[in-house]
């Protein structure tokens, strides 16, 4: 699959119904702005692979590869997926786009309880937070995930438990 690419970042425009009525000329400037709608239509919203990240790290706005935008974290909701309950060895870098090699051990004693764990990242800050849960020692920080962030341009993520309307 090819990826698309943009020499500008498009924009949306309002168009009246009267100008793309029947029996109306349609002029250049109209289909210019149609071109444009179709444009951001095609971005408006983005899925965006960011990387493997571990506890503490920070998940940048990401930029889109299509056309360059600089997402804000307000547009972005992150999904973080579990990759290894054992944290990154040494070399690895945040964000990277390989899996990372892991650690040799654990920092927690006991056996390991894989749910509930805690496993987020911050949509106002791209903080990451993962825990796991040991039968003696309790909460660790440390774990590995692969994020995604999806992206709409010109949104508002809203923190839950608050409506739009």
């Amino acid at each position: 699959m090819s990826q698309m690419l943009m020499s500008e970042v498009p924009g949306f425009f309002d168009l009246a119904d009267s100008s793309i009525a029947g029996g109306q000329p349609l002029t250049d400037y109209v289909l210019a702005k149609i071109s444009h709608n179709s444009k951001f239509g095609a971005v408006r919203c983005e899925v965006i692979y960011m990387g493997f990240y571990g506890p503490g790290d920070t998940v940048s706005p990401p930029v889109s590869p299509v056309d360059g935008y600089d997402y804000s974290y307000q547009e972005c909701l992150f999904i973080p997926i579990l990759y290894s309950s054992r944290s990154p060895a040494a070399g690895y870098v945040p964000g990277q786009a390989t899996p990372p090699a892991l650690a040799n051990n654990d920092s927690g004693q006991g056996n390991l309880i894989v749910c509930p764990y805690q496993l987020d990242v911050n949509d106002a800050n791209g903080r990451v937070t993962m825990q796991t849960y040991w039968s003696q020692s309790g909460a660790e920080n440390q774990g590995t995930a692969k994020v995604m962030a999806i992206c709409q341009r010109l949104s508002v993520n809203l923190p839950a438990g608050v409506s739009g309307d």
